[in-house]
């Protein structure tokens, strides 16, 4: 098993562990962050279920998921939190108007 550590400028580590051939995965403070594998196109790189996508060289998928940018929200996270900020705001319009009538 090999071991890579690359700081980033956030200030966290991440920690790449080659467990077996053709694969490496990454984690960050103890949690899963992403994996590179080996097939004929290259390797591919993927964070979660999505695929970042297929470089020529390791260095490069690696590359991919260290420095992946911490602050890019990812499509189904911004909908979240689209969703829950239009859902506050309409319960406290809500209440806004509620406690006018009520008073």
């Amino acid at each position: 098993m090999t071991q890579r550590v690359d700081d980033i400028g956030t200030g966290s580590t991440v920690h790449w562990t080659h467990p077996g051939r053709g694969e490496w995965t990454a984690d960050r403070n103890g949690r899963a962050v992403g994996e590179v594998r080996r097939d004929a196109a290259g390797y591919v790189a993927t964070r979660g279920r999505r695929t970042v996508g297929t470089y020529r060289s390791l260095d490069a998928a690696l590359d991919a998921i260290d420095h992946r940018s911490l602050t890019t929200l990812q499509p189904g996270r911004f909908w979240t939190l689209a969703l829950t900020t239009i859902n506050v705001g309409i319960v406290a319009a809500i209440s806004l108007v509620a406690t006018a009538i009520l008073r």
